[in-house]
């Protein structure tokens, strides 16, 4: 039975409007003002007191989650939420993540690990000073354990791990052994026709077909295998495009609705370098997104490959052993436990070759699945960028401390107080053997081993473009003359070319101008279905007040748009066809045994089947059937879905009714009578996955959002204190809290709040204040 909660176990740990409390671990005093949303704002006297202290606010804002995502990592969540738990912790055990993480700290240079034990530090002073833990705590039962300075290396992982490629690759494997390799070859993002490209910016790329010979090791090594029993935008306008003549930037990035929210809101200073920005809660620093005194900065996801999957061939008598270039080697082994909350322990094996650990598939059968990752494969130096890109004062100069950034591999813009813009690819990527990009390969052969990385100068980037402005939105970021290997995959193309026309459309932007790209809901891909339902023949009149709605709609993904509803109905019901076909439907079950959450089946296919409609592209479907057939049918089940979720009146067929936020705290299932007070309130949301307000569905499934804005900011390199942003949910990761939840309702229309960074308003103008003093 869950504990009876009473008032006091939802009460937060924030201070009274002034306080001060006496602490180990600083060298001088820090203040901590909390603005009218809650976000603090860190002031100390050195770097390592500047850590502390964001440390500390973490942890007075977030300990749960930050414990969560620690258990996350470590393969420790079943001992709180049972057996709900074990698809994470076992995959996570394989992984070997912990290891990682700790060789991590191991072999980071001196300022690095200080910076990691200062915030370490005052992840602990909270954790063993205050007399409020947060609510979880009490409904699980358990104690902050003390946090290590490695911990946060652990967490980047595990938030990250699984947006790389690995699992697309798993993926393909799946499509080539169900469709055979030319089938399986079109199932990609882009093939719905030409793309835009970051480099040069807004210019164009006609996809092509690879070769279909960079299938032949994959489908051999899989031979093997089956023989055994798994988006964001950012734009950049230089002055000459702008109202103040300076650079203006903005986006957002894009990932599941976490609860509480992925990214933090904070502000810390020091004599060396005053920033604000987000933060993942357990890291140090602004990894993705931030400024300082004189530069900005932010990120979306590069879609680059930086994992790959092997087959190994390990000996059946002893599976200690492996196969590489001819000669057996010993594996490295050993058997780990992860408990479970209401059950028995489980056992699991962990392996690793020297192509990296074996995350599917049993050794003991002859065969399995091990996975290199540059975050991983050696000790990951990532983290040394973090505290020299707080002091930077040009792109330049910002640019130069991402030498030694491993993962993930971003799309990372950068304005200055001089005007300058710039764009790097960031992150390290290996050169090896085109063949690895597409499936798992032999990996007892030594034909796939990596061969170092691309080169730092060699990766892609821009700095100060003839045409004014940077657009990504994890679209294709170079053309065919670029030398090296980036990915196969990227996003489609949609949001991208909105971004694009609404720069070109603008005269002297403002950081109003900017928030009203972030609302952008204008869906191009709509239009082409639009098309082709509109030639449906039906006598339904349902059906044909359907038509006419879509035929009178301005493709705008409004929440009070009722052809958003009949078009995304129409579109997820072909999906749904699709999947139901007798070649596809197989697809549906995974072969391997323990695949961690990855690539979608609707997923893929609400990208990859508009070009097989387009192409008339028929090699999914059974006998008989035509694109004609299929949205003459999907049609059909889209007005009996819509009239059975809100009745027979098509005024109340909108798209905000249908299309809704769900956050989902992790403990709601293993305490689902606290689910009111965990779960923060869902609101309606426009957009969907093709427009810059990027609200997507999983599609086959329901409209609730699955994947959308986890923050949008707007920096104002001609005024700091104008700029913006907003998070879903709140600063807090308390439920009692007022500011659990107080940004929701801006976030869903799309507004902003200020991010405030001059000091003397800040002090002037607070909700609580802080002081933090030393023991002396």
């Amino acid at each position: 039975m869950p504990p009876k909660l009473d008032e006091h176990a939802w009460s937060t740990a924030l201070p009274d409007v002034s306080s001060t409390m006496t602490l180990d671990g600083l060298e001088k005093s820090v203040e901590i003002f909390r603005d009218q949303y809650g976000i603090p704002h860190v002031r100390a006297s050195s770097v390592a007191d500047a850590f502390f202290g964001q440390g500390f606010v973490h942890a007075q804002d977030r300990l749960w989650q930050m414990e969560w995502d620690r258990r996350r990592a470590y393969g420790r969540t079943a001992e709180v939420v049972g057996f709900a738990g074990l698809t994470n912790d076992v995959f996570v055990r394989r992984a070997m993540l912990g290891d990682s993480a700790r060789s991590d700290y191991d072999n980071f240079n001196a300022e690095t690990r200080s910076m990691l034990d200062s915030y370490a530090a005052g992840v602990n002073a909270f954790s063993t000073s205050t007399g409020t833990l947060p609510v979880e705590f009490t409904l699980s039962d358990l104690t902050p354990e003390t946090w290590q300075p490695w911990d946060g290396c652990a967490i980047f992982k595990i938030r990250h791990i699984l947006m790389g490629t690995g699992m697309g690759k798993l993926w393909k494997a799946r499509l080539l052994m169900q469709l055979g390799p030319e089938v399986a070859s079109r199932l990609r993002s882009e093939g719905q026709g030409d793309e835009v490209l970051v480099i040069p910016p807004g210019s164009e790329h006609i996809s092509a077909m690879r070769d279909m010979s960079e299938f032949e090791a994959g489908i051999h090594a899989l031979s093997k295998l089956f023989d055994m029993d798994a988006g964001s935008n950012n734009w950049a306008l230089s002055g000459s495009r702008t109202s103040s003549g300076k650079p203006l930037m903005a986006g957002d990035p894009h990932r599941a609705l976490d609860v509480p929210s992925v990214y933090y809101q904070n502000h810390i200073a020091c004599p060396d370098f005053d920033v604000v920005g987000l933060s993942f809660t357990g890291v140090p620093g602004f990894p993705h997104f931030g400024h300082n005194e004189r530069v900005a900065w932010c990120i979306t996801h590069a879609a680059a490959d930086y994992q790959d999957l092997y087959v190994e061939k390990f000996d059946k008598d002893n599976p200690e052993r492996y196969e590489y270039r001819g000669e057996m080697h010993a594996a490295l082994h050993r058997t780990e436990s992860i408990a479970v909350r209401g059950g028995d322990a489980v056992e699991v094996d962990v392996t690793a070759t020297r192509n990296g650990p074996v995350i599917i598939g049993d050794p003991g059968t002859g065969y399995a699945i091990s996975m290199r990752y540059t975050a991983t494969a050696e000790p990951n130096e990532c983290f040394h960028a973090l505290l020299p890109m707080l002091k930077t004062a040009s792109v330049e100069e910002f640019n130069e401390t991402m030498r030694p950034w491993v993962d993930p591999c971003n799309n990372l813009i950068v304005i200055d107080d001089a005007g300058s813009i710039g764009y790097l690819t960031r992150g390290k990527i290996p050169v090896r053997d085109r063949s690895n990009a597409w499936l798992p390969v032999p990996g007892w052969t030594g034909e796939h081993d990596w061969q170092g990385m691309i080169p730092f100068e060699e990766m892609p980037h821009l700095h100060n473009p003839d045409n004014g402005y940077i657009i990504t939105a994890n679209n294709r970021i170079t053309g065919k003359d670029y030398p090296h290997y980036i990915a196969l995959d990227y996003a489609p193309p949609g949001r991208a070319k909105r971004i694009i026309s609404r720069i070109e459309a603008l005269d002297k932007a403002t950081v109003e101008d900017m928030g009203s790209i972030h609302a952008e809901r204008l869906s191009i891909p709509s239009r082409f279905f639009v098309d082709r339902i509109a030639t449906v023949n039906t006598d339904d009149a349902a059906e044909k007040a359907a038509i006419a709605r879509l035929n009178s709609w301005d493709n705008r993904m409004d929440t009070d748009s009722v052809g958003a509803s009949i078009y995304m109905a129409v579109r997820d019901a072909i999906i749904r066809i699709v999947i139901e076909q007798p070649q596809v439907e197989p697809l549906t079950r995974s072969p391997f045994s323990g695949e961690p959450p990855g690539v979608s089946l609707g997923g893929v296919l609400w990208w990859t089947v508009p070009g097989m409609i387009q192409d008339n592209d028929t090699s999914l479907l059974a006998d008989g059937q035509t694109w004609e057939t299929v949205f003459a049918d999907a049609l059909t089940r889209a007005v009996d879905r819509l009239t059975g979720m809100q009745g027979p009146d098509m005024d109340a067929w909108t798209w905000g009714n249908i299309h809704r936020t769900a956050p989902v705290h992790p403990l709601t299932a293993a305490f689902p009578e606290y689910q009111e007070d965990l779960n923060p309130p869902s609101v309606a949301i426009g957009g969907d996955s093709d427009t810059p307000q990027a609200a997507a569905i999983l599609p086959a499934n329901n409209f609730n959002v699955a994947g959308t804005s986890v923050a949008r900011y707007i920096y104002d390199v001609s005024d700091w204190n104008n700029c913006r942003w907003i998070v879903p949910l709140g600063a807090s990761g308390h439920p009692g809290s007022p500011h659990w939840s107080d940004q929701v309702e801006a976030w869903s229309t799309v507004q902003t709040i200020p991010m405030l960074y001059d000091w003397n308003k800040i002090a002037a103008d607070f909700e609580t204040s802080q002081t933090l003093n030393p023991k002396s």
